[in-house]
């Protein structure tokens, strides 16, 4: 499991993007966005997908990944 800290998400609705952002990818196993801390739990399977692959996807719908 990777632990991301995810800047400009507010919202509901920005946790569901984050959540869209990643799912269906081949190698994501789960996806949680705990709002109050910014954090997104992603659990997945490093020979299927990277955490640069994670990071730059959820990056592509307009958030900062730190």
């Amino acid at each position: 499991m990777e632990t991301l800290t995810v800047l400009g998400v507010d919202c509901d609705n920005c946790a569901a993007n984050v959540k869209k952002a990643l799912k269906g990818n081949k190698g994501i196993k789960e996806i949680d966005v705990i709002l109050p801390l910014k954090k997104a739990l992603v659990t997945f399977d490093p020979s299927l997908i990277t955490k640069k692959d994670i990071t730059d996807k959820v990056e592509n719908y307009g958030f900062d990944v730190q």
